[in-house]
C-alpha cells in the first residue's frame, strides 16, 4: 500500500474492516434466526407429542404433524426387537409418500433419540421427538410414541413474517454499517488531512533547513506523537547548529594553534640565518616543530575517525597490552608520579591503533593535572583512569569532550574530544566524574 497516501490507506483499511464486520454480523443474525426456527419447531413437536402420547391422534389443520406408535421388547442389555407392526399415522404416510423404508428409518433414528433434526437417505428432512408411554417389567415390553414433523412448518415460518424479519435484519445490518462506513470515512478524511498537513509542515521546514543554514525554527502545536516528532527534529536542528558552531570554533582555534608555532619557527629561522641569534636556539625551533607535529597528528586522528565504518575490520583488542605499551613509551614523563596498574585480560572490539590514541590522550591529560598519583584499572570490560588532580566543576563535565571547550582553567583542546569520538565509534561510552579528591574517566560497553 506504499503507493497510496496515508489518508487513502486509512480509508481502505476502515472500509474493509467495516464491511467485513457487517458480513459477520449478518451471518450471526442469520444463524440466530435458524436457532429460533429450530426452537419453534421443537416446541411444536414437543407440545403435540405430550398431548397425544396417551391417546394417539392427529391434529386438525396440522398436516405437517404425525406420529409413530410402536412396542419394543428388551432382550439382554443391548438387544431390542420390534414387537408387531408399528402404527404410522396418515400424516406420516403422506409425508413419506407411504415409503416403508423411509418410515422405518425415521423410527430407528427417532428411537435412538440422539438428534431432533433427521436427514433420511433420500435427503428428506424430518423433526422427531420420542416419548415413553409405558414399560412392562414382566414382559420386558416398552411402548413408545414418536412425534414426526416435516420441514413444511419451518418453511412456512421462513416464508412469512419471520422471513421478512431475516431480510430486514440483513438489510438493517448492511444499511447500518454502510452509514457507519460513510460517517467513518468522512471523519477519517478530515482527520487524515489534518494529520497530513502537520506532517507536510515538518517536511517543508526540514527541506528549508539547508537553505536557511538551519536557522528556521520548527514549531508545531499539539500533544501527540507528531508533536514529539517535531520536537525531535527541532532538537536535531539545534544540535546541528551547535556542531556547526563547534566546528567553526575548532577551525579558528586550530588556525591559532598552528599559527603560533609556525610564527616562532619562522622568526628563529630568520634570526639564525641573519646571525642575530646563536645556533643553539635551533632547539626552540625543534620544540615548536614537535608541537606542530602533535597538532597535525590530532587533526589526522579526528579525520580518520570519519572513515571508520566497516565493522568487519574490528578485532578483539587486549587493552592490557595497549596500556602497558603507552605507559612504557611515556615512562620519562611519568617518573614524577606514582603509577598503579591493575589490569585483567578484558578485550574490546575495535582497531588497536585507535585504542592506542585513546589511552595516550587520557594519560596525557592526567599528566597535566595529576598531583602525584595515576591509577589505571581494567576489570570486567570496564577501563578507568584516575588521577588525584583538582575536581572538575560540575557545569564543565558535560562539555569536557567538546573540541576547544573553554573551562574554568582554560581550554580542554582536542585530545578528550578524540577520545570520546573514538570510543563511541566502537560502541563504548566515556564518562567522567569527580572522585573527591581527583577525577576518574570510565570507558565501558554501552
Amino acid at each position: 500500500m506504499r503507493k497510496f497516501k496515508l489518508s487513502t490507506q486509512l480509508i481502505i483499511l476502515f472500509s474493509t474492516v467495516t464491511l467485513f464486520s457487517s458480513l459477520v454480523f449478518g451471518l450471526i443474525s442469520y444463524r440466530n434466526y435458524q436457532t429460533v426456527y429450530m426452537g419453534l419447531a421443537k416446541n411444536e413437536v414437543s407440545t403435540y407429542i405430550e398431548t397425544i402420547k396417551y391417546q394417539p391422534r392427529e391434529v386438525d389443520n396440522k398436516s405437517y404433524l404425525g406420529y409413530i406408535d410402536f412396542i419394543v421388547k428388551r432382550e439382554g442389555l443391548f438387544k431390542v426387537n420390534l414387537v408387531g407392526q408399528p402404527i404410522y399415522s396418515d400424516n406420516v404416510k403422506e409425508m413419506t409418500n407411504n415409503n416403508e423404508a423411509i418410515m422405518l428409518e425415521i423410527l430407528e433414528k427417532g428411537y435412538a433419540g440422539d438428534q431432533f433434526e433427521v436427514h433420511t437417505k433420500d435427503k428428506q428432512t424430518f423433526y422427531v421427538l420420542i416419548r415413553s408411554v409405558s414399560k412392562n417389567p414382566i414382559t420386558q415390553e416398552d411402548r413408545y410414541i414418536i412425534g414426526v414433523m416435516d420441514d413444511s412448518y419451518i418453511n412456512a415460518l421462513k416464508g412469512t413474517t419471520a422471513q421478512e424479519d431475516v431480510l430486514l435484519t440483513f438489510y438493517g445490518t448492511f444499511v447500518a454499517f454502510a452509514i457507519i462506513t460513510l460517517i467513518g470515512n468522512i471523519s477519517l478524511v478530515l482527520w487524515s488531512r489534518f494529520v497530513a498537513n502537520r506532517v507536510k509542515k515538518i517536511k517543508n521546514e526540514v527541506s528549508h533547513f539547508t537553505s536557511s543554514g538551519y536557522q528556521n525554527e520548527l514549531r508545531l502545536e499539539g500533544n501527540d506523537e507528531i508533536k514529539e516528532l517535531a520536537d525531535a527534529v527541532e532538537s536535531l536542528r539545534i544540535e546541528i547548529l551547535r556542531n556547526e558552531k563547534t566546528k567553526q570554533e575548532m577551525f579558528q582555534n586550530l588556525s591559532h594553534d598552528l599559527k603560533t608555532p609556525i610564527s616562532v619557527i619562522s622568526s628563529y629561522a630568520e634570526a639564525i640565518r641573519d646571525g642575530v641569534t646563536d645556533i643553539s636556539d635551533a632547539q626552540i625551533i625543534m620544540k615548536q616543530a614537535d608541537k606542530l607535529q602533535q597538532k597535525v597528528k590530532m587533526m589526522l586522528d579526528i579525520n580518520k575517525l570519519e572513515y571508520i565504518s566497516d565493522k568487519s575490520e574490528y578485532e578483539d583488542i587486549a587493552l592490557k597490552n595497549v596500556i602497558q605499551n603507552v605507559v612504557n613509551n611515556n615512562r620519562l614523563r611519568l617518573q614524577a608520579f606514582d603509577v598503579i596498574l591493575d589490569l585483567d585480560d578484558s578485550t574490546f572490539k575495535g582497531i588497536k591503533e585507535n585504542y592506542h590514541t585513546v589511552v595516550e590522550n587520557i594519560i596525557d591529560n592526567a599528566i597535566r593535572y595529576a598531583k602525584s598519583t595515576l591509577i589505571i584499572k581494567l576489570k570486567n570490560k570496564e577501563l578507568s583512569f584516575y588521577n588525584d588532580g583538582p575536581d572538575i566543576e560540575e557545569k564543565y563535565i558535560e562539555s569536557l569532550f567538546k573540541p576547544y571547550e573553554k573551562g574554568s582553567k582554560g581550554q580542554f583542546g582536542l585530545g578528550m574530544s578524540i577520545v570520546q569520538k573514538t570510543v563511541n565509534t566502537f560502541g563504548l561510552s566515556l564518562t567522567v566524574k569527580n572522585a573527591n579528591p581527583g577525577v576518574v574517566f570510565i570507558i565501558k560497553e554501552q
